[in-house]
């Protein structure tokens, strides 16, 4: 969260120099998908002389906020497969469920790695720390099995947020992603170019050629998603 906060700092330090931006008259929003939200929550539960951009924020959008530990973010994996399989995972979903993610949860808690801060300590630094100015908003998807707004809801309730509610979209915890394989594959392609690896190059191009037009994501649920985004920033314009 510090170095995200440092790179927004140095990025519009470095748009003051180069086109004569005043960035403290600049109207600001805050805005993150899943873990990227909960960095914008740590981010106003930090100091503010680390960044003072923060201040005079108009609002914070929350999309899918995720503030479960690494055992419980194997479950992002399984809404990966099913983005990349368009939810058509049929019997090895069961498998998934049983077995896969079960054993997935119990290595996460076995290698000793976690976020830091964990879920519980997130939660106590929003009641006593959230500084968040003007509207906090989180969007929730109907089928995220990994949304937490509820629990962020309510601390930040209990911290007094003068401003927190939610909009409620249908969709997934991937809904803001639309990626077409075409241009993963031409990016990976280049890429392979670059290093000198025609390897990389020639699967690039199979995969191309397989799945040629094809994309991950709807469509319909990530505009869905930016009408409800523009629908706030116009209500936070006028608060």
């Amino acid at each position: 969260a510090r170095a995200a906060g440092g790179a927004l700092e140095a990025a519009l330090a470095a748009g003051a120099g180069r086109y004569c931006w005043a960035p403290e008259r600049m109207p600001r929003l805050a805005i993150g998908h899943s873990l990227g939200a909960k960095l914008q929550v740590l981010l106003r539960c930090g100091k503010e002389e680390t960044t003072p951009s923060m201040r005079n924020t108009l609002g914070v959008g929350l999309i899918a906020f995720n503030n479960f530990g690494v055992s419980d973010s194997v479950r992002l994996l399984r809404e990966t497969l099913r983005a990349f399989q368009g939810n058509a995972v049929g019997g090895a979903d069961g498998f998934w469920e049983s077995v896969l993610e079960p054993a997935l949860g119990r290595a996460a808690r076995a290698s000793g790695l976690e976020f830091s801060p964990g879920p519980e300590e997130l939660l106590e630094l929003v009641r006593k720390k959230y500084r968040g100015t003007g509207h906090t908003r989180a969007f929730r998807f109907d089928a995220d099995a990994l949304d937490c707004s509820d629990e962020l809801l309510d601390a930040l309730a209990d911290r007094g947020a003068p401003s927190a509610d939610a909009s409620f979209l249908d969709g997934s915890h991937l809904s803001p992603v639309l990626v077409g394989l075409q241009d993963v594959t031409q990016a990976a392609g280049q890429r392979g170019a670059s290093v000198g690896d025609g390897v990389a190059g020639r699967v690039a191009n199979r995969v191309g050629e397989r799945f040629a037009g094809a994309t991950i994501g709807d469509e319909a649920e990530l505009q869905r998603l930016v009408d409800a985004l523009v629908a706030w920033v116009d209500e936070v314009k006028v608060a």
